[in-house]
């Protein structure tokens, strides 16, 4: 309880929040970090939150395709046993995620829990929609082990021709926090000629993630900006280098994307 506390803002600071859009949120925010007026934990978990708030309304709107969260199970009305321990588990791994998002300190996975997500992803495939949310939890999980299965887990049974799984990878790219850097990778191949959309997805599902592309890159560039304004010389370098690398891969796949439509 104690640390929740802390991440609280003043009734002050939540009055002058009032009626203000997402950007200028995120610069009063700002401010307010080089007047340490809030900590850089509060700094982050604000930021992450808000931003997620508004790009969940986005991809609401952009997304339609996305599947009800009971679309994909069995017909019997009894919820099984393993659909909810499955969802028992994603709840686990959300809270680790969160609590690194908050703290940039990670909780890694257990090797229990790292068989655990293999025999669940491998053994109840029938629980579609909880298998794919696994998958895109377990991408961002700052646990390379796994970031490493769930590739292997993806390239193997979700990007063969004639195949297309929409609501998997529509799901991966509304994610409103951030989008691994792997899901870039899996989109793209590299040739002497550059980078190319892999030919294994169809044009409708790239037509559909384009607008998604375009709203996470459109995020680094702000966390971009934020990194610019740093005060601390080795973590302003630091930063900037590891976003401006993620800022040109999403340029890179949007490029890559606009040619494979024409």
């Amino acid at each position: 309880m104690a640390k929740k506390e802390k991440l609280k803002l003043t009734k002050d600071q939540y009055l002058q929040l009032q009626g203000l859009d997402l950007q200028q949120k995120l610069d009063l925010l700002h401010d307010w970090k080089k007047s340490n007026e809030v900590t850089a934990q509060q700094f982050n978990h604000f930021s992450n939150l808000w931003i997620s708030r508004e790009t969940k309304k986005i991809m609401d709107i952009k997304n339609p395709l996305r599947k009800s969260k009971d679309e994909d199970r069995p017909s019997s009305s009894m919820r099984t046993v393993i659909e909810g321990d499955i969802e028992l588990f994603y709840n686990r791994l959300q809270g680790k995620l969160n609590y690194y998002l908050a703290n940039r300190t990670a909780i890694g996975l257990s090797e229990r829990e790292l068989e655990l997500f293999k025999t669940y992803t491998s053994k109840y495939r029938l629980y579609k929609s909880l298998i794919n949310n696994l998958l895109v939890i377990g991408l961002r999980f700052p646990d390379k082990n796994l970031n490493k299965y769930c590739e292997e887990f993806i390239r193997e049974n979700k990007m063969y021709k004639d195949y297309t799984d929409v609501h998997f990878w529509s799901s991966l790219w509304a994610d409103s926090n951030l989008v691994p850097m792997d899901a870039i990778r899996l989109m793209l191949t590299k040739s002497n000629d550059g980078y190319q959309i892999n030919p294994v997805f169809d044009k409708g599902l790239i037509g559909l993630l384009v607008p998604m592309f375009e709203v996470q890159r459109d995020k680094e560039v702000q966390r971009l900006k934020w990194a610019q304004a740093l005060e601390n010389d080795t973590e302003r370098e630091k930063e900037l280098a590891r976003k401006t690398k993620r800022l040109n891969a999403f340029n890179i796949l949007l490029q890559a994307a606009q040619e494979y439509l024409k």
